[in-house]
């Protein structure tokens, strides 16, 4: 062969295999860029978000204008004062509970059988008083009221069929979110007494069978107890605290989380147990006291508060709360709401290029920063928008926002494809729903950068490609 053609076949044969190697560098130069790592702190600020927070009563519509969460207390004589008829409408009204509804708020509810009041009187209905009438009329230093005797068997058939019932009305959204085990004793907090100091409270065994009705009835709902007794926490419900504001009384209730202890009854003692870090795995709750002054608790004694709230892990409190409308409480107020609920945020955002199969492959990983828990299975979605953030892919997470701690990564794998749509720009977003898309929450991430929100979904990075 000539050499002059050899020599031109080996130049072409090379310019080729350089016009070759550089494409593929300029194709891998191209999108090594879109290798990418972003570490994200937790905005502690955060706090209007749903299901935390104060929980006035629901009837008081001007406190509730400035909540996510409404408290219903529902006493026995309003909501069947018929055998066999529920006041639906009543409680509804009595409420505002449409309004709360479209306002896609979020319900605490306790159902009570006894209210200490200043005159002799009954919380159950008058005719259930008239089939029973075994319980007891107290006239002692909380009140003048009617205690049930919650051991009566026909007390409790009767008890049980207004619960299925109530919780029937509460399965049909998911607008009542949490439970407090109410039903038994003074307010539902399952301590009662009569005029000598001796314990109204059915024996232990007894009282297992109304938490029993509980957990068999409320299913959409996370229940809470009085206290931390052995069979509730082991049914993973959360307590409550209906004495915040006293230091004495709540570092006694704190004493029993964290060391367990014992409680009187009429019969067998009910068993205390150990639950420190609850506040981390199931609802903590509770109410301001009534029996100091308010302006005391948010001024002389607002250390404390602010401490005992921390250490309780709270996540909302009500109904008891302060004015939320009256300015000389606001510091106090965003004091104590910065020291409840969850705070939920991307820790970590990695992507690395797949050449092979010409995807995004996307790390995101989430912390809850919060100083209590998350208790529902929302779903997690990430979502890629194109430049003019026209969402063209989404995907649903597996992910157990119940799982979160502060101090260790979950993480979910999302393959978003590489398509023209994103080629030079896009923005990645996250978005958690409640389970019919009507709420969300937004993240707790301290970056001005991570505010944006298209719908649901907040944008959490902008991808531009860089122009050579």
């Amino acid at each position: 062969m000539d050499k002059s053609k050899s020599y031109a076949i080996q130049y072409v044969i090379i310019l080729v295999l350089a016009v070759l190697i550089g494409s593929i560098l300029y194709y891998m130069a191209h999108r090594s860029d879109l290798n990418f790592e972003v570490k994200y702190s937790p905005d502690y600020t955060l706090t209007d978000n749903p299901l935390m927070g104060f929980a006035p009563d629901g009837a008081n519509v001007e406190l509730c204008e400035k909540t996510k969460l409404v408290y219903i207390p529902v006493k026995w004589s309003e909501w069947e004062p018929e055998d066999g008829v529920y006041d639906i409408e009543g409680l509804e009204k009595r409420y505002n509970i449409d309004r709360w509804k479209k306002e896609k708020k979020h319900a605490v509810l306790r159902f009570v059988c006894d209210v200490p009041g200043d005159v002799e009187h009954m919380d159950i209905p008058g005719w259930l008083y008239e089939k029973t009438g075994t319980g007891y009329f107290y006239d002692t230093e909380l009140g003048k009221g009617y205690s049930p005797d919650y051991e009566d068997k026909v007390f409790i058939k009767y008890h049980t069929r207004a619960i299925e019932a109530l919780a029937d009305y509460c399965k049909k959204d998911y607008f009542v979110s949490f439970v407090q085990l109410g039903s038994l004793g003074h307010w539902g907090e399952w301590h009662a007494t009569d005029n000598s100091g001796r314990s109204l409270m059915p024996s232990a065994d007894i009282c297992q069978q109304y938490a029993e009705l509980y957990s068999q009835n409320f299913t959409n709902d996370r229940l809470m107890a009085r206290r931390n007794y052995d069979f509730c926490v082991t049914g993973g419900m959360g307590v409550f605290n209906d004495m915040v504001g006293d230091h004495t009384d709540t570092d006694e209730w704190l004493q029993w989380i964290n060391e367990g202890g014992a409680q009187d009854t009429k019969g067998k003692n009910l068993n205390l147990l150990t639950a420190p870090n609850i506040g981390m795995t199931a609802p903590v709750g509770g109410e301001f006291t009534s029996g100091i002054a308010m302006d005391e608790m948010l001024g002389t004694d607002l250390g404390e508060v602010l401490q005992d709230i921390s250490d309780s892990q709270m996540t909302f409190i009500g109904p008891m709360v302060p004015d939320l409308t009256d300015e000389k409480y606001s510091t106090a107020l965003d004091s104590i709401v910065k020291r409840m609920g969850y705070r939920i945020y991307v820790s970590n955002l990695k992507a690395r290029y797949d050449f092979s199969k010409n995807t995004i492959n996307l790390d995101v990983s989430f912390r809850n920063a919060g100083n209590a828990g998350f208790f529902f299975d929302w779903p997690v979605t990430v979502s890629v928008f194109d430049k003019d953030k026209k969402q063209i892919f989404w995907q649903g997470l597996q992910f157990d926002l119940r799982k979160l701690t502060a101090d260790e990564d979950m993480t979910a794998r999302v393959s978003i494809p590489y398509i023209k749509e994103i080629k030079d720009e896009f923005y990645i977003g996250v978005s958690i729903t409640d389970y019919k898309a009507e709420d969300h929450i937004k993240l707790a991430i301290d970056s001005e950068d991570t505010k944006e929100f298209v719908g649901d979904v907040q944008l959490i990075y902008h991808y531009m490609r860089e122009k050579n």
